[in-house]
């Protein structure tokens, strides 16, 4: 099976991140799959934002979790702006990484990703044990990959417990050995966010089977695609 190219919030470089024309160019460019990032509105909606406050991006000193879904969509301008998970879903064919970090998105989540028919395409990650938990006992088919920080071991024991697809740890932590050992178990490894030539290297010769990228072009060819 080839390696799959995950798009980091899209193509971030020359588009706002997490973005509609953002997911497009990463489409354009060849990425096989789309990492994007759920957060929830006061009012209960779930959009697609990386941050927890507004500030960065968007320039409002505000976190998405104070202000109603309406505030969040009269940020930007143009087809740049704040959508939510719904319209990506609607808007962007590609299979998607969806990253996330409070339990809180997780029912409105997939929720959304039920209705529009997307559980098979989708791959929830998280490094928040507690809502893989949640994403778990609320679905049994759901899709789901373990974030992790703690080091190069693969924690085996817990990726069976949750049924995760993928163990997902930071480029700096992969070792021939640990994606070995997840092999051997019938898992699959990903790996973020590997942006030069040297480290696309590196992750490919120990044997990832998915990379995310903020340069998917870059990625792209260095798959030789």
């Amino acid at each position: 099976m080839s390696v799959v190219a995950i798009a980091h919030r899209g193509e971030p470089v020359a588009h706002r991140e997490n973005t509609l024309p953002a997911f497009a160019a990463a489409a354009a460019l060849g990425a096989d799959m789309v990492e994007i990032d759920l957060r929830r509105t006061r009012d209960g909606a779930i959009v697609v934002l990386h941050d927890q406050t507004l500030e960065r991006l968007w320039g409002l000193e505000a976190s998405v979790g104070d202000v109603d879904l309406a505030e969040v969509l009269a940020l930007g301008d143009g087809d740049v702006r704040i959508p939510t998970l719904t319209d990506v879903l609607a808007a962007v064919p590609l299979p998607m990484m969806v990253d996330f970090t409070r339990r809180e998105v997780v029912a409105g989540g997939l929720q959304a990703v039920g209705t529009a028919g997307a559980l098979d395409r989708c791959v929830f990650v998280t490094g928040n044990v507690a809502a893989l938990q949640q994403l778990r006992a609320a679905s049994a088919e759901a899709r789901m990959g373990l974030t992790w920080l703690d080091g190069p071991e693969p924690p085996l024991a817990l990726l069976r417990e949750l049924g995760a697809e993928y163990w997902n740890p930071w480029f700096g932590l992969l070792t021939p050995e640990g994606v070995a050992a997840v092999h051997e178990d019938g898992r699959r490894v990903s790996t973020w966010t590997v942006d030069t030539p040297e480290d696309m290297t590196s992750v490919l010769e120990a044997g990832a089977d998915a990379v995310v990228s903020n340069r998917i072009g870059a990625l792209v060819a260095h798959l030789g695609r």
